[in-house]
């Protein structure tokens, strides 16, 4: 629960730009142009996607969760502090603050990993619902322009509460990382110590009472009885190098630092065939998702938004994608990861798509910005989801984060149809955009699709081991 809301108040922010945007210019009378303000949102998004690769590593070798997501919490406070004070013309100093607003999404994926805890079947679900907290802090800066014009008498107020969160973020997340220990009930005296959440050298432990039985497929056991020797048994798919499980328990060997809790090595991981084109996929869907965040709102007015109600309605739809996180979620955990990725893209590409059309009247892009919000949570939570369960949640902040920084490079190019689209030529560039996410999306999702299908026919016949 802290991690939901956790998220939602601090990791997506960023996305509220929209709302931002449109204060400024509108309410504050701003003189940067739409490039300029193109830049600044390119600074913000950039930080969002990038800065999590720093934060991974961080959150997986040095610092562990509690610490990192602290750092990330203390950064998106000071960025709200530059956005309330500094001048509504000075391009540099909203790009920085952005920045650091955006540096509170590292908290995501420091937080994220907390759903290795729970059964492979459900995993899906409970990544889909982070993401849709993810855009439901888009909301944050429509309603706090809503509430005053005043940068400074909402956003001010706001970092406040962002200190707050960080001191909880250091009383109640653990030390290091999420993992299971066993206990057996004749070794506690007290219930009240089952659930609870201890730290130690190696990390914090989730602590279970009850007996062998209730605690098949739940635990994380270093016990040389129960595994074998100095092998750990893992709930989940990991993947090493070239090898692959599909979503069955699997015995490995645990004996280096730089191994995940499954014993695999993360250059091994990330040298996998499946995660390169995953992060391909993730970077090729990314750009045009971007670019539609940064230009919807003067798209809108072009089309006759002029009081600004469906920029407003846009922010409200995409943080209302929140809802449906765990049902689409609950694709990926029935049907598998080649269909619930091929609908994200399907539903990424049909809202630029929409956008496209000048004989789509404004009303009715409602269903295109509803679309949009829906496929841009389902292509985040698919690629989190995908790390988590097809590579397990050891090196998880490493693998997710590198990816993310690789996507935010890719992401880079989303200025020039910025550009392109502020001097008049949205309409090709949506066409187009829209073209790629499902020319360069969909093949891969059926090769996926197909991969997961085998593999998944192979366990069915005989136990599968992982390769490293």
């Amino acid at each position: 629960i802290f991690s939901f809301f956790t998220i939602a108040f601090a990791a997506g922010l960023v996305y509220g730009w929209p709302a931002l945007r449109r204060n400024l210019v509108k309410n504050e009378d701003s003189t940067l142009t739409e490039s300029q303000l193109g830049i600044i949102f390119t600074v913000g998004s950039w930080s969002t996607q990038g800065g999590r690769f720093f934060f991974g590593i961080a959150r997986d070798r040095y610092f562990g969760t509690r610490i990192t997501t602290c750092i990330c919490l203390t950064a998106t406070a000071a960025g709200c502090i530059g956005i309330a004070f500094c001048d509504k013309n000075n391009m540099a100093a909203l790009a920085v603050s952005l920045f650091l607003v955006g540096l509170g999404s590292g908290a995501q994926l420091c937080l994220q990993p907390v759903a290795g805890l729970f059964p492979t079947n459900s995993q899906g679900s409970i990544v889909a619902s982070f993401s849709g907290s993810f855009q439901v802090a888009g909301l944050i800066f429509v309603i706090l322009t809503a509430i005053t014009t005043d940068r400074r008498k909402s956003f001010g107020p706001f970092a406040l509460c962002l200190g707050l969160l960080v001191l909880l973020a250091y009383k109640l997340l653990p030390r290091n990382h999420f993992h299971f220990t066993e206990v057996k009930a004749n070794e506690v005296e007290d219930d009240d110590m089952s659930n609870q959440v201890s730290d130690d050298v190696d990390g914090a432990n989730i602590q279970t009472v009850g007996n062998e039985k209730d605690l098949e497929n739940q635990t994380f056991s270093n016990d040389p009885d129960k595994n074998g020797d100095t092998n750990a048994t893992t709930r989940g798919t990991s993947i090493g190098n070239g090898g692959e499980t599909p979503e069955a328990d699997c015995s490995v060997s645990t004996n280096s630092l730089q191994q995940d809790d499954n014993g695999i090595l993360v250059w091994d991981q990330i040298k996998n065939v499946e995660y390169i084109l995953l992060v391909l996929w993730f970077s090729a869907q990314l750009i045009p998702l971007q670019y539609y965040v940064a230009t919807i709102g003067f798209q809108l007015e072009r089309k006759g938004d002029d009081d600004g109600t469906y920029t407003r309605l846009f922010s409200v739809l995409y943080a209302s994608a929140a809802a449906f996180g765990p049902i689409l979620g609950k694709i990926a955990d029935t049907l598998g990861l080649g269909l619930a990725q091929a609908t994200a893209t399907i539903l990424s590409s049909f809202s630029l798509l929409f956008l496209t059309f000048e004989s789509i009247s404004l009303g009715a892009q409602v269903v295109g910005m509803a679309s949009y919000g829906l496929g841009r949570m389902m292509v985040f939570a698919m690629f989190f989801t995908n790390v988590g369960k097809r590579f397990g949640y050891g090196n998880y902040g490493t693998l997710a984060g590198l990816g993310l920084i690789l996507s935010a490079i890719a992401s880079l190019l989303q200025y020039p149809l910025i550009a392109l689209a502020a001097g008049g030529s949205e309409d090709p560039v949506n066409l187009y955009s829209a073209l790629w996410m499902v020319g360069l999306g969909l093949p891969y999702n059926y090769w996926l699709w197909r991969r997961e299908k085998k593999y998944s026919t192979s366990t069915a016949r005989k136990p599968s081991v992982v390769q490293t």
